[in-house]
């Protein structure tokens, strides 16, 4: 089927989105990197007990005063199991990032040559179901690991295993992941009904 010119409008648009998401996620990847990954160590933020704290915004042109809960931490001499979590939940962002606009590229580019319902588009939801019902739940797990080696770089003892109310927050995108599995099997039904309705013309 000949797509019309707004859907060819709405597949171009969808197309040029998705070349400047893919340009952000390269460029918040290597900002996440270079902010972690300093010279004086990995750089992290952790919880610490509540107190008065007197500092300076804006280059020192504002005076604060407040309460301080957390503070930024310079870890040295980490495992490298907990680097190579830090690493790998840093490129795992990315990856998923791009494989899902990828795929949503794809899917708009056989919309724009008018192949809707052909297996690519299937694969290309399917493939998006996985890996976002599956990616954030193994970043948790890699930050856990990455946050337990910063503590016990820093002398906190070797920290805590990773808690099942710290999924909570992957919860949105695992929900979102299940739901684009389900358009993947409503365009699987689409496909064999479309090649069942050629078979009878």
């Amino acid at each position: 089927m000949e797509p019309t010119r707004s859907e060819r409008a709405d597949a171009f648009t969808v197309l040029l989105y998705g070349l400047g998401a893919a340009v952000v996620v390269g460029i918040g990847t290597w900002l996440r990197g270079a902010a972690v990954f300093r010279d004086d160590g990995i750089a992290w933020v952790i919880p610490i007990d509540e107190q008065p704290i007197d500092a300076t915004a804006e280059s020192g042109a504002i005076a604060v005063e407040g309460i301080a809960q957390e503070a930024l931490i310079f870890a040295t001499d980490m495992s490298a199991g907990a680097v190579a979590a830090i690493i790998g939940s840093i490129a795992l962002w990315a990856l998923t990032a791009l494989v899902v606009i990828s795929a949503v590229m794809l899917v708009a580019f056989n919309f724009l040559r008018g192949r809707v319902f052909v297996p690519g588009n299937a694969w290309a939801f399917t493939i998006m179901g996985w890996v976002l019902s599956l990616a954030p739940l193994v970043i948790v797990a890699l930050d856990n690991v990455a946050r337990n080696g910063v503590l016990a770089a820093a002398g906190f003892g070797e920290g805590e295993t990773v808690h099942p109310i710290e999924f909570w927050a992957a919860i949105p995108v695992v929900a979102g992941g299940i739901a684009v599995g389900l358009i993947s099997v409503a365009f699987r039904r689409g496909i064999r009904l479309q090649k069942e309705t050629e078979g009878l013309v």
